[in-house]
């Protein structure tokens, strides 16, 4: 007996139980599994009616976790949740007035752990931090006062 496809609104909410999701990477998975359009939409409807759904409550939740972590810095967090599905314009309203002060706070400590102070390799060290989306002004900042400025090769 063959196995019965569910329907797209089930589909989205076994997706939505696993991960928090945009509704535009909602609607892409849907659309890759087969679902008709109209489907997709009306199912995406009928979760956002229910506050299954909600972008901007989601893309505020998942910016503060990224903020808070202390990983990344706010460019990266930004390109983070772009490409996952939010909207750029909402994702800059949430940045706060401290976002550089929090980034020279962010970029010092991530460097802390990954290299030793005062023998790094400047190169390497602000690859590093611009892979993590730091401003190259803070990047230098931060190298300066890491290295005494001084520069070694690891």
């Amino acid at each position: 007996m063959a196995k019965q496809k569910k329907s797209a609104l089930a589909k989205a909410t076994d997706l939505l139980a696993n991960q928090e999701q945009s509704s535009v990477v909602l609607r892409r998975k849907l659309l890759a599994r087969k679902y008709d359009a109209a489907e997709v939409d009306a199912a995406l409807e009928k979760l956002k009616q229910y506050n299954y759904l909600d972008d901007a409550e989601a893309c505020r939740r998942q910016f503060e976790i990224l903020y808070s972590e202390g990983k990344l810095g706010v460019r990266q967090i930004v390109v983070k949740l772009i490409q996952r599905g939010f909207d750029k314009n909402f994702i800059d309203s949430l940045i706060p007035a401290d976002a550089d002060a929090h980034d020279l706070t962010v970029a010092a400590q991530v460097l802390e752990r990954k290299f030793t102070r005062g023998k790094v390799d400047r190169a390497k060290a602000w690859q590093f931090l611009a892979a993590r989306g730091f401003d190259g002004e803070i990047i230098s900042a931060i190298l300066d006062d890491f290295t005494g400025g001084e520069t070694f090769a690891e």
